[in-house]
């Protein structure tokens, strides 16, 4: 198999890379024309920061979304639980949002703040949203320790 021939394998990875620049440029550019929204946003959280622990990568499928008033959480836990909820079946919920406040962070950002209540425990959780399309989100429940979360975010 000769390279630098037209047909080539070359040929095709050069055609692939520009293919997937354009779509992650389209999709940068969706983002931005979009804009975040406060009220109804889904964060696709792809990597975690426990306390007590490094840092980890996750596979697909974890999410917090906020629709209009509530909250819809998909997330793992890692980390010390001060006390324990019996039959807990960890962060997976959908619970109406409260007290929720929403702030610009500097020229390239915007933080809402809410928390939700799942008898006993109640969940403060802190997204950052930026332009470029990446989040932070940070979650401080009662009775555990705080854990970050980051991926990328997404108008619902």
């Amino acid at each position: 198999m000769a390279f630098g021939k037209k047909g080539t394998l070359m040929d095709a990875r050069f055609v692939a890379l520009c293919v997937c620049g354009w779509l992650a440029l389209a999709r940068a550019f969706a983002q931005e024309t979009k804009g975040f929204d406060a009220d109804s946003f889904k964060v696709e959280v792809t990597y975690m920061m426990p306390v007590s622990y490094p840092g980890k990568m996750l596979s697909y499928g974890y999410s917090v979304a906020v629709r209009h008033d509530s909250a819809f959480v998909h997330l793992p836990y890692m980390g010390r639980v001060y006390q324990p909820v019996v039959n807990d079946d960890g962060l997976h919920f959908a619970l109406p949002v409260r007290e929720a406040k929403v702030r610009p962070v500097g020229d390239s950002g915007t933080r809402v703040e809410f928390r939700v209540r799942r008898t006993p425990v109640y969940y403060k959780f802190t997204v950052t949203a930026y332009d470029n399309g990446k989040a932070d989100v940070m979650m401080i429940p009662s009775n555990a320790q705080s854990v970050t979360y980051s991926g990328d975010w997404d108008v619902e």
